[in-house]
């Protein structure tokens, strides 16, 4: 059981990491639990998202264009 739910918090990690890289190269700014994150604080960022399970929001201005993405970690699912 504990291996099965490594892989999936190791799987959401990558998947936070891609969603990263790709907001970076359009400029959009990403957060994860509030805090500004980029590619290169991927080592610090695998040990926030260590114990959690985030989802994943946009930030939207006016006319509707993303302006940034929101990780926040989920303690129910």
């Amino acid at each position: 059981m504990e291996r099965k739910s490594t892989g999936l918090r190791e799987t959401m990690y990558s998947w936070v990491i891609s969603e990263i890289s790709d907001a970076e190269r359009v400029g959009v700014p990403v957060r994860v639990d509030g805090v500004l994150y980029s590619t290169r604080d991927a080592r610090v960022l695998h040990q926030v998202m260590e114990d959690h399970y985030y989802m994943k929001s946009y930030v939207g201005d006016e006319a509707g264009k993303i302006c940034e993405i929101d990780f926040d970690h989920i303690t129910e699912f």
